[in-house]
């Protein structure tokens, strides 16, 4: 069989969820055992995807699948480091096998660190570990997704973040690496959309996950100014809203959206 022909999702024993929007699509979440990810790969089990998680945090990343099972939905967790590549590759070699093929890539997985440190105090080996992970990974997660994703309605979603792009940021390597992945999701929409495979840059404002509040206490902890991160912190959306999101362009209703879509 064609891998551009997606065969059925393995059965899940059920129908799919009222919202349906994923039935019978084959869902990778990167990044899917905390934060953002794991309440997406909650959305996704619900709306009827057969979902793939992917952390370098395997047990998160199994506690995840697990909840989805739980309710219902196929689901299977890997742990991924997503600066190895041969990690990257054999992550979406076995998980296409297994699935049968792959709709929708959704990619959560980051670091933010480094917060309220002044340029000239940035160690080198933290810029680099930012870029290894919130630059470098996307990029081979692309690489090796866009392999496997099905011809005339795959997705790759790469979340960002306004910081970097439409805003500065309080981490000098965060900003960088955000602003680089929003320019790696324009060109990817450039590479891969005549193939059919729709590709969106998702950038979100500040959410409450256990990333955000680690980075946080880091800005307080380097010196910055109390009041403006309790600001931020009192104003802080859900994951859930971003999961939605992500939900809603994994689906083939949103074929007629393109490039970065901004929430928050």
């Amino acid at each position: 069989m064609s891998r551009d022909t997606p065969p059925a999702v393995p059965d899940t024993g059920r129908g799919p969820t009222p919202a349906g929007l994923l039935a019978d699509r084959r869902v990778v979440v990167v990044g899917g055992a905390s934060g953002i990810g794991r309440a997406t790969v909650t959305a996704a089990a619900a709306a009827g995807a057969a979902v793939a998680v992917l952390d370098a945090d395997t047990a998160g990343a199994e506690s995840a699948a697990a909840q989805a099972r739980a309710a219902g939905a196929w689901a299977r967790a890997r742990g991924v480091d997503v600066t190895v590549e041969a990690e990257v590759a054999d992550a979406f070699d076995a998980v296409a096998a297994e699935l049968g093929g792959v709709d929708a890539v959704l990619h959560v997985a980051g670091v933010m660190r480094g917060q309220g440190l002044d340029v000239r105090d940035v160690p080198l080996d933290l810029w680099a570990r930012v870029i290894a992970v919130n630059l470098t990974g996307p990029f081979l997660v692309a690489k090796h997704a866009a392999r496997h994703l099905t011809r005339g309605d795959g997705v790759l979603v790469l979340v960002g973040s306004k910081a970097g792009v439409q805003s500065g940021s309080g981490s000098v390597p965060y900003g960088a690496s955000k602003g680089g992945l929003h320019g790696l999701a324009l060109t990817l929409t450039r590479q891969l959309g005549p193939q059919g495979i729709r590709v969106h840059a998702l950038c979100p404002g500040d959410i409450d996950t256990p990333l955000m509040r680690r980075s946080l206490d880091e800005a307080r902890a380097n010196g910055a100014d109390g009041g403006r991160v309790s600001a931020i912190e009192a104003a802080l959306g859900r994951p859930e809203e971003v999961a939605s999101v992500l939900v809603l362009l994994a689906s083939p209703v949103s074929a007629g959206l393109a490039g970065t879509v901004w929430t928050g």
